[in-house]
């Protein structure tokens, strides 16, 4: 049996989570959260929702030790049945889970996993990945990261100007782990996750030697937390050459190409904006459009083959496709309003945009070929969409009314589920990783 996701409403199959059992209380201690993580991944996806515990004719004991009375699951309605064992061994603990379809009357799936006490939450996000997989078909998405921009409440000193400060932030995409990346010295903005998961690509404002604020592209890695510059000064006087000596402004918008060898982004030469792209390891630098127009925020297709950027060339801000190598450009969008920061799904079926429309923002999918263009949500705010590794949902900002605050949200492709993460602050500018080994 899988769940097959269409368009409009879906409603949620209900599954029955029974605790683990434990032969003693320091197994329990220990593997308690292990289901709750598993349920809390499911249920967020809109697809599942839980059978109330107070309705279980069975307990976890009775579980471990014979196969299930499936008719008495039937009777309390649900639709699917999750249940096991975990055992602990020193620092390790091995949790067994067995997945029945009630309605068929069989057992669908069994694994084991033995994992370290500390790496326990990592081995049930992972196990909620398989679950997933087996219910849908689809490739699961809970063992990702969540990178965004928190914005730190304003310093004031006397009656001096406020100043705002930006942090870079990363955390489990249940929001568990939350920590900071930069110490929020710098504004930051637009981080984009390699496809390994490992760096991620940035704007930050930083001081030159005269006190000038100068925004360009910076690496960081997650491990180590280390930065680099993504131009060189060599870099920077190479272009200046290439255009007559004029001062490069600024290098914004990157995107990592999907083998994470190249790094596409706009720079800004005397004012103007045009798409480059540059081999990471090699240092090489290539330009792809050249229009008087502005040509920015781009981003690869799943085969990295294309590349979707937006441009103002038309006389407003629409999305247009063009080969990797900057030939073939051609406008995707043909709606009213202002687009931007389009990105591919990693299905490389759709389009996720942001556009802005009569004071209004949305977030929207369209076909690369321009068709079934729609809008799926409306605020005060939307932007910055970010697409799950499975291409089914959309996460981005929202901010519901102009007193509310900007929070991060999820929805899946057909507009009817969306959900809101909190932070401590006001969140920007959210990205979402690729799968976690």
């Amino acid at each position: 049996m899988r769940v097959h996701i269409t368009q409009g409403r879906v409603k949620p199959d209900p599954i029955a989570f029974v605790a683990l059992y434990c032969a003693s209380k320091d197994e329990a201690k220990s593997a308690v959260p292990f289901v709750d993580i598993i349920q809390h991944d499911l249920c967020s996806s809109g697809l599942f929702t839980a059978t109330p515990p107070s309705s279980f004719l069975q307990n976890p004991e009775s579980l471990a030790h014979a196969e299930p009375r499936l008719a008495d699951w039937r009777a309390v309605k649900t639709r699917f049945l999750l249940c096991g064992r975990a055992q602990t061994f020193g620092r390790m603990v091995q949790v067994s889970l067995r997945l029945y379809d009630v309605n068929q009357g069989k057992k669908i799936l069994s694994f084991s996993v033995s994992v370290s006490k500390d790496t326990l939450r990592k081995a049930a996000h992972m196990a909620a990945d398989q679950i997933y997989t087996r219910l849908t078909g689809d490739k699961g998405m809970f063992s990702t990261q969540l990178a965004y921009i928190e914005a730190l409440p304003p310093k004031v000193k006397g009656r001096k100007k406020l100043t705002y400060l930006r942090q870079l932030r990363i955390m489990d995409q249940d929001g568990a782990n939350d920590r900071a990346l930069t110490d929020g010295g710098n504004l930051v903005m637009t981080p984009r996750f390699s496809p390994d998961g490992r760096t991620l690509a940035y704007l930050a404002y930083k001081e030159d030697n005269k006190k000038r604020p100068l925004a360009h592209v910076y690496l960081l890695d997650i491990a180590t937390k280390r930065q680099r510059a993504l131009l060189t000064p060599d870099h920077f006087a190479a272009i200046a050459r290439a255009n007559g000596g004029a001062h490069v402004d600024m290098t914004y918008s990157p995107r990592f190409s999907p083998d994470g060898k190249s790094l596409c982004f706009a720079l800004i030469v005397d004012g103007k904006s045009a798409i480059y792209t540059m081999n990471i390891n090699e240092g090489h630098i290539r330009r792809l459009t050249d229009h008087r127009a502005i040509d920015t925020s781009p981003a690869y297709s799943p085969d990295g083959r294309s590349i979707v950027f937006t441009s103002n060339r038309s006389g407003k801000e629409k999305v247009y496709i063009m080969s990797r190598e900057g030939s073939n450009v051609r406008c995707v969008t043909q709606g009213d309003g202002k687009y931007s920061q389009p990105v591919f799904s990693p299905r490389g079926d759709f389009i996720a945009f942001a556009k802005q429309k009569s004071n209004q923002f949305f977030i929207g999918v369209v076909r690369p070929d321009g068709t079934e263009e729609r809008l799926i949500i409306q605020g005060y705010m939307a932007e910055s969409p970010s697409w799950s590794p499975n291409g089914r949902y959309i996460m981005f900002i929202w901010q519901s009314g102009r007193r509310r605050q900007q929070e991060i949200c999820k929805i899946d492709l057909t507009g009817f589920f969306m959900q809101t993460m909190k932070t401590q602050n006001e969140a920007r500018d959210c990205t979402w990783s690729p799968l976690i080994d």
